[in-house]
């Protein structure tokens, strides 16, 4: 199997297996909406979004060195995952108690506080996220992928059960805790008989891997603050109510996200290999990823602005009516993020993490500002323009540091027919939600966008080839599955 194939198939099947999970998540969101309400809600994301700032000690960015050193040489594999375990299990145990002795700290209410302390404990099992590396870097997530929907499938039928034995919120965070560590754990268990990580410890290279890593858990660090200090201080500036209303949306634009990352992670270690062996294929991976992610984030924003009074009412009820302007801005943070992320992966895959570092820094500073200015008076509708505002300038910055082998003239070709497609998607859509159901609305544009795609050129030769291929290749792959049936039965 050639590498464009493999690509497309891991990324096909990473894609629909990642739809399926965010589906279930999103049934498990509407479920824990509509039984806490907005005060409720509130109080659970706030929980989950105060620890996951301590995440970011427990990770310490290690995860893209590993996949990018890897990729380039599994030479010494099993040494650089068991050294960065080690290093994950010490830092996981740090951030636990760092949490602890925040929220005991700040003036919290005591049930808040209970909240917190019980979905820290998640920490613990962040190190074990890293024995799914060597499949992100053989291109193979097969396995990480169906855990992942085995945990979210466990969340569901909990928090159903849940609800219909009403045993409160403490359930749902014990709950989502346990959904959380479960796949990481099978995940120790399944590894375990294909590779063992050699757990001899090698101050060296813990040295080194840290070293690299740094600049990108500052990144993280800068990333968790402009992605969920909106969250906190809604609830330190407004209150659980304004928490809640605003992670309603968010939650449905947040859901997006795991296209662009999940498409990144078969392209990514291609990239970091590339780097070392030819620049022209490495600007070509960036051109390609970029343009299949600009295809699908125009309309996607364009389309769900349109059509968010709709998805609002229908999702979590008229309670929730306040949410509706908010996915209507908080969309287009989601489509920035489509656009920056193959750009901070190329400068990740070139050793250049320090640019996106920086790049991070201040716009986490500009988010708090921003916060600082537009809360107080405009609540929630200040943390979503915030929010959109911080994505548009990370994008400008991250944009100006690109490789001088990137010109903008190419960019620029790329995404003219994309924008032509999805402005007259978006005359027909903002007419036709009038007549038409939700589902038929939704339908008519996604067709109406690709026939015009396809029509006016948004997809060269070589890309309706890889297309083809791809196609072909899934047939066969189909055939096969029914021939070894066959031969069963």
């Amino acid at each position: 199997m050639n590498t464009i194939n493999k690509i497309f198939q891991n990324t096909g099947f990473l894609l629909a297996g990642k739809a399926g999970t965010k589906l279930i998540s999103l049934l498990t969101v509407i479920y824990i909406v509509r039984y806490l309400g907005d005060a409720g809600y509130g109080k659970y994301t706030f929980a989950f979004a105060f620890v996951s700032f301590f995440t970011l000690i427990s990770e310490m960015g290690t995860h893209h060195i590993l996949v990018r050193e890897i990729s380039r040489s599994q030479k010494n594999a099993n040494l650089l995952l068991g050294n960065t375990i080690l290093i994950s299990i010490v830092l996981s145990f740090l951030a636990l108690l760092l949490a602890i002795f925040s929220i005991n700290f700040m003036n919290y209410p005591l049930e808040t506080e209970k909240l917190v302390l019980v979905a820290a404990l998640g920490l613990l099992f962040g190190s074990l996220s890293n024995y799914g590396i060597m499949y992100e870097v053989n291109l193979n997530m097969k396995y990480p992928v169906i855990l992942g929907l085995l945990s979210r499938i466990f969340l569901l039928i909990s928090v159903s059960l849940v609800v219909i034995y009403d045993l409160g919120i403490f359930w749902i965070v014990i709950l989502t805790v346990v959904s959380d560590a479960l796949p990481n754990i099978l995940m120790m268990i399944i590894s375990r008989n294909i590779f063992l990580p050699n757990f001899k410890y090698d101050a060296k290279l813990c040295k080194y891997i840290l070293k690299e890593s740094l600049p990108l858990a500052m990144a993280a660090v800068f990333i968790a603050i402009y992605y969920r200090i909106d969250v906190v201080m809604l609830s330190w500036l407004k209150g659980d109510v304004d928490v809640g209303i605003y992670s309603a949306a968010y939650r449905l634009t947040e859901a997006f996200t795991f296209i662009p990352v999940t498409f990144m992670v078969s392209i990514f270690p291609l990239m970091s290999r590339y780097y070392t062996e030819s620049t022209d294929k490495l600007m070509l991976s960036y051109l390609k990823s970029f343009k299949f992610l600009f295809i699908i984030a125009l309309p996607l924003a364009i389309g769900i602005s349109l059509i968010s009074d709709k998805i609002i009412l229908t999702v979590y009820g008229n309670q929730f009516e306040n949410s509706i302007q908010l996915l209507q801005i908080l969309i287009w943070s989601t489509a920035i993020v489509f656009i920056n992320y193959p750009l901070t992966q190329l400068l990740i895959s070139t050793n250049n993490q320090k640019i996106f570092s920086t790049s991070t820094a201040i716009c986490a500073a500009l988010n708090v500002v921003l916060n600082f200015i537009l809360i107080p008076n405009y609540s929630y509708i200040g943390a979503s323009v915030a929010t959109v505002i911080t994505q548009l300038v990370n994008g400008f910055i991250i944009l100006y540091y690109k490789p001088k082998e990137l010109l903008l003239s190419q960019l620029f070709n790329e995404v003219r027919v994309p924008l032509f497609a999805a402005v007259s998607m978006a005359i027909f859509t903002f007419y036709s939600k009038y007549y038409l159901n939700l589902t038929f609305t939704i339908a008519l544009s996604v067709i109406l966008y690709f026939i015009l795609l396809y029509a006016f050129g948004g997809l060269d030769y070589e890309e309706k080839k890889i297309l083809l291929n791809l196609k072909l290749s899934f047939q066969k792959n189909v055939s096969r599955k029914f021939l070894k049936l066959e031969k069963r039965v």
